[in-house]
């Protein structure tokens, strides 16, 4: 019997791109581009490539991108799509190495995050995720993609947040309020919801707070995600509109990564901090 080579239901296997394209279905560049993530960098000949993972319609790859790369894209893009180009899509600032590391955990950590962000926001904008300037940067030098089976992170039966967002922020007159909802998808559907209101000095001192009761447990410390950064007000308006965007995307990838650390999970620092009754 004749066998389609046209990919199965999604939830079969996803070819790779050299496998598709040697069946006989368009080269990639002529596709969309459906998702995108950076799970990680790495530090090649003292230089940050990240590791850009890209889901098309019919198969998935990957691309090593330096920043560089990433800020000659932003320029093409802003210039070619104007009044389309997605309000969401805050590009991470340059910062020269004179002032900052740029292989420092922290300082990859925080890029990462920004660029993933970005991307997301452009691909999920249906004429951008398949305009040629889009499809072309994320096919230019790709690569198998080396699909490790995802261990899923289960959380013991006895954690009180399973989830944690920061889907919005409360402008004041002074400062800025980031709204973290929480959830406990084990308690009764009154009791599973709530929200808490902190700015993030209050988030920042709460990671202090923490890592100064782990100093004497090394193996513990080295488990948290990267603290938050602090910002200079001389050097950055803290009442930017993408200023405070970046920080809103940061934080909840820090929270987010905080509650799935057994140590802070447990911590009644973190749990008083973020509501827990």
């Amino acid at each position: 019997a004749h066998r389609s080579v046209f990919p199965q239901p999604s939830s079969a296997r996803k070819m790779t791109t050299m496998e598709a394209e040697s069946k006989g279905l368009p080269p990639q560049e002529k596709q969309m581009i459906k998702s995108v993530s950076i799970p990680n960098a790495k530090v090649i000949d003292g230089n940050v490539h990240y590791v850009v993972q890209v889901q098309g319609a019919f198969n998935a790859w990957c691309v090593l991108k330096r920043y560089s790369a990433f800020e000659e894209a932003h320029k093409d893009f802003m210039d070619a799509f104007k009044t389309s180009f997605p309000s969401g899509a805050v590009f991470p600032p340059k910062k020269f190495k004179l002032f900052q590391s740029h292989t420092s955990p922290e300082f990859m950590e925080e890029r990462r995050v920004l660029l993933e962000n970005y991307l997301r926001k452009i691909v999920s904008v249906k004429n951008l995720a398949k305009h040629n300037l889009v499809t072309g940067f994320l096919t230019k030098g790709k690569q198998k993609l080396e699909v490790k089976e995802e261990e899923g992170e289960e959380l013991p039966d006895d954690v009180e947040i399973t989830d944690v967002s920061i889907p919005a922020t409360r402008i004041m007159s002074d400062h800025v309020l980031y709204q973290i909802d929480l959830v406990n998808e084990r308690k009764r559907k009154t009791y599973s919801k709530w929200c808490v209101l902190k700015r993030f000095t209050q988030i920042w001192e709460m990671d202090t707070k923490l890592r100064a009761s782990l100093v004497d447990d090394p193996d513990a410390l080295a488990t948290l995600p990267p603290a938050p950064q602090r910002k200079a007000k001389l050097l950055h308006d803290h009442m930017d509109h993408s200023f405070i965007e970046s920080r809103r995307i940061l934080l909840q990838n820090y929270l987010k990564k905080l509650i799935k650390t057994p140590v802070a999970i447990r911590s009644l620092i973190v749990l008083e901090f973020l509501g827990v009754q």
